[in-house]
């Protein structure tokens, strides 16, 4: 087993206050906003002796990683695991399929663009599915709502050009008629654009004033009109919200069409290829194809590629892509979405039914806890990280915190 020491980005939508308390830091003042723990070239975490888990990987592939999971992914950890702390929104973004991320990594390669320059929306030539587990409350966005409850939510906000989006989004299919709206929102500039975010504030509070004004409902149908308003009036507020962070941005009026997911603690969404998203508020633990490849459309101060992203994006509406844990023995839950990289199990000491076989990584979420297997042991507290490689065979996790733990599906 191997201790990590993982490395910590500061983007502006970071927290101040969470990354350093979950690593017991005092905070310098600096919005942290991930902590990456995995072999990624662009910030692997490291050992005690100060060389990288990817240099470990690099030099051992079929010990740490195991023959089957080293052929199938060419000797690479396939996951990364990151620790998420959003006080303020991110990016509207998008992650692409294997296929096009080849594609834009190659391309940008012949462009010179340099691998990790601000400038690329490809770093790797890797997907980058994505799980993110809620620690504390999580808010985000994610996939397009049903057309017909956008239809409704746009006409409660009584403004002409918002009306013209709702009966655009009535011809076509559900799909033709998104990309087709998404492009002409994002196209959108002054003055028609910083009109339609002024008239959205105002519609924003003039919608929350009047929700409460309402009487509650009596009957089934009155019912569904009071949850079309509630969903409206959040929609409208974060919208409004977003308007004043990023001015000018036409990104916040793609927002309106997204499902907004709130995740209790305890709880996970999923996030594959297509799904246009962007997160909000709140920590939580990501598990994802080891990838660094976002393509964004607005809402952010990086790089910006809306062509790439109407390409790319999935327009077909969904519901919002909820991840249900499966028991599993010891208390533990089990997050399998369908994808070849990674499952996530998390729950609270004592533990035994983890993967027994292939790479892991062990990320404390809180309490202590001794992880051991059958050569070693090894005491551990909120924060603290452990690769686990293949050949040290089975793990258990005892004490009075609680885990979560990377793993490649067997």
């Amino acid at each position: 087993m191997h201790r990590l020491t993982g490395e910590t980005r500061n983007y502006a939508w970071g927290s101040r206050t969470l990354l350093p308390r979950f690593l017991g830091r005092d905070s310098d003042g600096d919005p942290h906003a991930e902590l990456w723990v995995g072999a990624h070239p662009g910030d692997p975490a490291r050992l005690a002796d100060g060389t990288t888990l990817l240099d470990l990987l690099t030099e051992h592939p079929g010990r740490e990683l195991g023959s089957a999971v080293a052929d199938r992914f060419g000797g690479r950890l396939p996951f990364l695991m990151k620790a998420l702390a959003a006080a303020e929104p991110l990016s509207l973004q998008v992650h692409p399929t294997h296929q096009r991320a080849e594609q834009g990594f190659a391309r940008e390669n012949g462009a010179g663009i340099a691998i990790g320059s601000p400038r690329r929306s490809y770093q790797d030539a890797s997907h980058k599915p994505e799980l993110i587990y809620a620690v504390t409350r999580f808010e985000g966005m994610a996939g397009f709502r049903d057309v017909d409850r956008s239809i409704a939510i746009l006409e409660l906000l009584g403004l002409p050009w918002a009306d013209e989006i709702a009966r655009d989004l009535a011809h076509g299919t559900p799909a033709e008629a998104l990309h087709r709206v998404v492009s002409g929102l994002l196209s959108l500039r002054d003055p028609e654009l910083s009109d339609a975010l002024v008239d959205l504030a105002k519609a924003a509070r003039t919608a929350e004033e009047r929700s409460h004004r309402q009487r509650p409902p009596t009957t089934r149908h009155h019912r569904e009109r009071t949850s079309v308003e509630r969903e409206a009036v959040r929609v409208f507020a974060q919208a409004a919200a977003l308007a004043e962070r990023y001015p000018g941005d036409p990104g916040v009026l793609v927002t309106l069409l997204l499902n907004h997911v709130v995740l209790s603690p305890g709880e996970a969404m999923f996030l594959d290829a297509g799904v246009v998203h962007a997160y909000t508020s709140g920590f939580g633990v990501e598990i994802m194809a080891s990838s660094d490849n976002v393509v964004r459309a607005g809402l952010t101060p990086k790089h910006v590629d809306v062509d790439e992203l109407l390409e790319i994006a999935d327009f077909t509406p969904m519901p919002p892509p909820l991840c249900p844990g499966r028991p599993v023995p010891d208390g533990l839950v089990s997050f399998s979405p369908p994808v070849e990289e990674f499952t996530l199990h998390v729950g609270v000491a004592p533990a035994t039914a983890l993967p027994a076989t292939g790479p892991r990584i062990v990320l404390v979420l809180d309490g202590e806890v001794h992880l051991a297997t059958a050569a070693e042991r090894l005491h551990l507290t909120r924060g603290d990280a452990v690769f686990v490689g293949h050949d040290e065979g089975a793990l258990e996790v005892t004490g009075t915190g609680r885990v979560a733990v990377g793993a490649v599906p067997g």
